[in-house]
């Protein structure tokens, strides 16, 4: 049974308890634990399928007196409707991102030289901060990213990351759920229970490298070094970086089921640590048979008058401990990447264009939930614009009697895009009003010849359309 955490406890205390380590946060650090609540809010991410919300909005007991097959007609226009929407957005961010995409298999000459330039990079970072949005994803902050990546890990990983080496850095997440960790065999005989973490179900990654130059200056002021310095010390921090990845490339990388604790393995700068209670076992380890070794020697010196051979033989066994010491501790960092390498392995969804195609996906996806969802509720009832609070409500409560999930439900968007569809109107007296589902079908219909008509145009697109 998992085991409920105490909140009147700060979370970094409640998993060392859990798990016996010994290390204490680092000094001045941010408190992870001021940021728990940040991300056990209520999900705007809808997380049952188009098909199966089509299907429970339907219904023809929710549509007394239309006919069933204008209301599919109409969910079947709206859907396909916003898909060509997106299509075009895919292809514009894509296109954007062939300048920085690690994975081009384009000509660069075929790609515009004022593609590279800083104007250029800043809207399609834009781009891609807008299309989160749509996906309804939240955003890590980069201040508390560093406070989230601080905290004490209870899977036995002790991970370091240094941001620094990064310039543009955005992390989002959508959706939560948990994971318990089930204490090793020494800490369950000492009484250490099981301790729940938070899980982020879909993790976005964008990182951007610092160029070598504008980094090297900034460990030179840092350290206070001069610039030869600076470049060795540069030089060794970004050792564990793979060769291939530079400054000029934007990485973007999709992940699933990513442990809050867990969240330093995107990273490719990951360097694995020993925890400092593997580093007391170890060294207290290694401490008892180098004394050991030391006294055989002395006993083996006296015994043997200091005669050659016994003095090698002895000098042997001293070394031969003292490198069984070392093994261990390569063998545990070693078992560390190992379970790094699996995670990465198992929870990496898509990268760079694909991840771009795969978000632009996802954001169709919520966009069409949520104007199918505000369409039924206006279709069939009257709502004045100071009442979509409780729009809002019906439409939770809904959800959460139909899938049994808990979503806090963005009206005022989806508003905004039925009103620029023409599917929803504002009276003057504020009363919002919706087409009916055949009226609807076929206004989306006349919409659709308006975009045929209009290609070939420099500003064809459904939105003018």
């Amino acid at each position: 049974m998992t085991q409920t955490m105490d909140s009147a406890v700060p979370i970094n205390e409640q998993l060392r308890a859990a798990t016996g380590d010994v290390t204490a946060p680092s000094a001045g650090a941010p408190a992870a634990d001021d940021l728990t609540a940040l991300y056990r809010q209520r999900d705007r991410f809808i997380p049952v399928s188009r098909r199966g919300l089509m299907q429970a909005l339907a219904a023809p007991e929710l549509w007394p007196g239309f006919d069933a097959g204008d209301v599919a007609k109409c969910f079947k226009l709206m859907a396909e409707w916003r898909h060509l929407s997106y299509a075009e957005r895919e292809q514009q961010l894509i296109e954007s991102y062939l300048p920085f995409n690690p994975d081009r298999d384009i000509s660069e000459n075929a790609i515009p030289k004022d593609s590279y330039d800083g104007p250029h990079k800043a809207a399609f970072l834009d781009a891609v901060r807008a299309m989160l949005e749509r996906a309804n994803y939240d955003e890590i902050l980069r201040a508390n990213l560093q406070a989230i990546i601080d905290e004490f890990n209870p899977y036995g990983l002790e991970l370091d990351v240094n941001l620094d080496e990064f310039g543009d850095i955005l992390v989002f997440i959508r959706g939560e759920g948990s994971d318990e960790v089930l204490p090793d065999y020494l800490s369950k005989l000492r009484g250490k229970k099981p301790i729940t973490v938070v899980v982020f179900k879909r993790v976005f990654l964008l990182l951007t490298l610092k160029p070598l130059e504008t980094r090297v200056k900034e460990v030179a002021i840092q350290e206070g070094v001069d610039e030869a310095k600076a470049r060795k010390i540069v030089a060794k921090q970004r050792k564990m970086m793979p060769e291939d990845v530079d400054d000029t490339h934007i990485y973007v990388k999709m992940f699933k089921d990513v442990p809050r604790p867990d969240l330093e393995i995107m990273f490719p700068n990951t360097r694995v640590k020993l925890r400092q209670g593997d580093k007391v076992r170890i060294g207290a380890s290694a401490g008892g048979s180098v004394s050991m070794g030391l006294l055989g020697l002395v006993t083996k010196i006296v015994a043997a008058a200091l005669t050659p051979i016994g003095a090698v033989l002895a000098v042997l066994g001293l070394a031969g401990a003292a490198s069984q010491q070392v093994a261990q501790v390569v063998n545990r960092r070693n078992r560390y990447m190992l379970k790094v390498t699996r995670n990465l392995y198992f929870q990496n969804i898509s990268n760079n264009q694909g991840a771009l195609a795969l978000l632009t996906e996802r954001a169709e996806e919520e966009d069409i939930k949520e104007e199918l969802l505000l369409y039924t509720l206006l279709a069939k009832t009257s709502v004045h614009r100071s009442e979509l609070g409780e729009a809002q409500t019906a439409i939770e409560e809904f959800l959460t009697e139909h899938f049994q999930v808990h979503v806090s439900f963005d009206t005022e968007d989806a508003l905004e895009r039925l009103m620029a569809s023409g599917l929803v109107v504002e009276h003057s007296d504020g009363v919002l009003v919706a087409m009916s589902p055949a009226t609807a079908a076929s206004h989306i219909g006349k919409m659709w010849h308006g975009y045929l008509d209009s290609i070939g145009q420099p500003s064809a697109s459904p939105a003018t359309a």
